[in-house]
């Protein structure tokens, strides 16, 4: 049966969440992608003089680690999530850094010229839907002796996530408001793609990278440690994302009580005294022209 949104919606649906919950999204999601962000920055090993792109930059986590190591040049950071651009623009304006512009703009559809980056990066912001496009995107707009960085999830089940997933399904309205009536199939389709699953895939992401114009690819795979403490902070964290958040909203407010009892017994059953202990499988991928 065909989707109830195409791909592009589901995009822009997505992007629209992103931005709605910019402020929840960088107190309690970003602090645990810091470590994936520095490897990033090793891997691209950004230098003084170069000029840098941040694709998918969200709330500027990535973006503000690279910025004080090319200066005097700066970084362009894009996103299409503008709630999320706002809040990496006040990241930066925290930690004094004035070297990076921050663009509402699609991976898919740079609009800069050709060849003008020295190097493009990207923490966990590759989109599923089009990567191939954004690849063609990056290759056209890097500089012959340039280098594109960027990490993703690997194939993982995490435990956690999928019982609360399950506690949702338990506990959601029959009868959603209409903007989570939107949402729905478009998070359930997202999830269950064939893109989704591919972007996971290191042999088609290589694949993908060197059609593009990548002819050497290196792929370097990590399991990261993450801790939730105390464990309830992952209901926080998982919260953080749109289509939770609207789900939870949308409960009456007995099953939102049963919702959170459920899931706050899992995670502490599974926690090792106030510790959630969590693996995440990541790639990083270095690509080069040349």
């Amino acid at each position: 049966m065909a989707p109830a949104v195409n791909p592009e919606e589901i995009v822009l649906l997505l992007a629209d969440e992103y931005s709605r919950m910019a402020a929840a999204y960088d107190a309690n999601v970003t602090p645990h992608f810091a470590l994936i962000a520095e490897r990033v920055v090793g891997l691209a090993d950004p230098r003084a003089g170069e000029s840098c792109l941040d694709l998918g930059a969200g709330t500027g986590l990535l973006a503000c680690m690279i910025a004080p190591k090319v200066l005097p040049q700066g970084v362009v950071a894009i996103d299409l999530a503008d709630g999320a651009l706002a809040a990496g623009t006040y990241r930066a304006a925290r930690y004094g850094i004035k070297s990076i512009r921050f663009e509402m703009m699609d991976v898919r559809n740079i609009i800069y010229p050709g060849r003008t980056f020295d190097a493009v990066a990207s923490n966990l912001g590759i989109p599923a839907f089009g990567f191939d496009r954004c690849f063609a995107e990056v290759a056209r707009v890097l500089k012959s002796t340039g280098r594109f960085v960027f990490s993703e999830w690997g194939d993982f089940t995490d435990p956690h996530h999928e019982a609360f997933l399950r506690a949702i399904e338990r506990h959601r309205s029959p009868n959603p408001p209409k903007k989570l009536a939107e949402l729905r199939p478009a998070v359930a389709f997202y999830r269950q793609s064939e893109a989704t699953k591919a972007i996971r895939d290191p042999a088609q992401v290589t694949a993908a990278l060197k059609r593009a114009g990548f002819p050497r690819v290196a792929v370097r795979t990590e399991i990261h440690k993450v801790v939730f403490s105390p464990p309830e902070t992952f209901i926080d964290f998982r919260m953080s994302w749109g289509a939770n958040e609207a789900e939870v909203a949308g409960m009456t407010e007995s099953s939102r009580t049963a919702f959170l009892a459920e899931v706050k017994d899992e995670l502490w059953r599974h926690a090792s005294g106030d510790r959630l202990e969590v693996d995440w499988l990541v790639h990083y991928y270095v690509a080069k022209l040349g």
